[in-house]
């Protein structure tokens, strides 16, 4: 007979800003509470999905034990810099109970190199020559297919540009899940599907007006004027969270007018 109780000893937590209160519920059940029980990850500049929770309310007691990490090893100082520009002084609750805000000032980088690149007209209606261009020129500079992606709001769009790319002699494949093409193909997926990935190059591509944030996500401002707020942070976390995905090369485009975002980061 097995003997009733937590099944763990110890529980390391990842992308904890997403969890659901059920969730956290879960991870506390599975191991006593004592020192050492939860080692806990997250970045509420990453929070994707509308999942704020109290981790107190839920039996996770993390305040006097939570330390801040302000330093970035994957991209570089130019990237994560124009990255941030679009959350800073922007509320973020943080994981720890204490009542106060997160926010980005001290984030820092432990690498350096060009900041990002962009056209007006790199991508939709057809006109995808350029980042046609822009992935030849990552694959001819010695970067391996698999460690280059391109990210789009919609899966449209995903799928577009792996029409185009595989027209133009270069393989590409779409991420699903937790199925990755290989590193013989180039990575194609959603703002979503990119979560938790990191790339050498990275394509964002379609962020143009109407389509980041996308309409459909945010709730009218007259319906619930806090949600609308907390859609479109969330929205601004995605944009975030897929150009964070690349280390040394970005690469944004649109067609027609860009994304407000695109504008309040200044571009």
């Amino acid at each position: 007979m097995e003997a009733s109780g937590p099944r763990y000893r110890h529980v390391a937590v990842d992308e904890a800003q997403d969890l659901h209160p059920a969730q956290w519920r879960l991870l506390r059940a599975a191991a006593p509470a004592r020192p050492d029980d939860l080692f806990i990850a997250g970045d509420p500049h990453q929070r994707i999905y509308d999942t704020k929770v109290s981790l107190k309310a839920v039996g996770v007691r993390v305040t006097g034990r939570s330390t801040k990490m302000r330093k970035n090893y994957r991209s570089t100082h130019e990237i994560l810099s124009w990255s941030t520009a679009l959350l800073v002084g922007r509320p973020f609750e943080q994981l720890a109970d204490d009542g106060r805000h997160e926010t980005l000032l001290g984030y820092r980088s432990a690498l350096h190199g060009s900041g990002p690149g962009g056209v007006r007209r790199g991508f939709g209606d057809g006109r995808t020559h350029a980042l046609v261009v822009r992935v030849r020129g990552w694959l001819d500079s010695g970067i391996a297919p698999g460690e280059i992606g391109i990210s789009a709001r919609f899966n449209q769009v995903c799928d577009a540009a792996v029409e185009r790319l595989e027209a133009a002699g270069i393989r590409a494949a779409r991420l699903r899940g937790d199925v990755s093409p290989g590193p013989d193909a180039v990575q194609v997926g959603t703002m979503h599907a990119f979560k938790g990935l990191e790339f050498r190059c990275v394509a964002v591509v379609g962020v143009s007006d109407g389509a980041l944030p996308c309409p459909r996500a945010v709730t009218a401002a007259e319906v619930d004027r806090l949600q609308h707020d907390a859609d479109l942070l969330a929205e601004r976390c995605l944009r975030f969270v897929a150009c964070t995905r690349a280390r040394d090369g970005l690469y944004v485009s649109w067609s027609g007018e860009p994304s407000e975002f695109l504008a309040e980061a200044g571009v």
